[in-house]
């Protein structure tokens, strides 16, 4: 009978030895030719070259009636990152954090409203364009208040009357 110290000893042994089938196992791994890597920079510069849609988005509580209207240089990843945020409870908008809470992801919609139509004209201005839609889009969703999860725009300040 063996003593459990060499039985330890033999695995470790077995372990750490440099036999064969390892060695096979690494060789079969497909290795980067100079063609695949050029390859791969083509497909990062042409993911890089690829206009992402500009746009107006909207995120809806279905259960509150609450929405909150947004615009966004690259729609999908903006949407993306309130999705982020709020899966990681850290979302900067509070009121919309804490209806995520409460009423769970089921209870949201998130939506690109709207979009900017790219255009060959070089006087086109993509972020007039888009300053456009928001409006529009602001006023024609977004509810005031209690609907709304924008917070209220703080009133004008009072300047004291100056002493004549």
């Amino acid at each position: 009978m063996e003593s459990s110290s060499s039985l330890r000893s033999d695995s470790i042994a077995t372990s750490n030895s440099t036999s064969d089938a390892p060695c096979a196992v690494v060789a079969d791994a497909p290795r980067r030719t100079a063609a695949g890597s050029q390859h791969q920079r083509e497909l990062t510069r042409r993911y890089k070259e690829t206009m992402r849609p500009i746009g107006v988005y909207a995120i809806r509580n279905t259960v509150s009636g609450r929405i909150l209207i947004g615009a966004s240089f690259d729609v999908d990843g903006a949407l993306n990152r309130h999705r982020f945020e709020l899966n990681l409870k850290g979302h900067r908008n509070r009121r919309l954090l804490e209806e995520w809470l409460r009423d769970g992801a089921a209870a949201f919609r998130f939506e690109v409203v709207d979009t900017v139509k790219p255009r060959d004209d070089p006087a086109f201005d993509p972020a007039a364009e888009l300053a456009g839609l928001l409006a529009l889009w602001t006023e024609e969703l977004d509810p005031r208040g209690e609907r709304s999860y924008r917070a209220p725009r703080p009133a004008a300040p009072v300047l004291p009357r100056s002493i004549a």
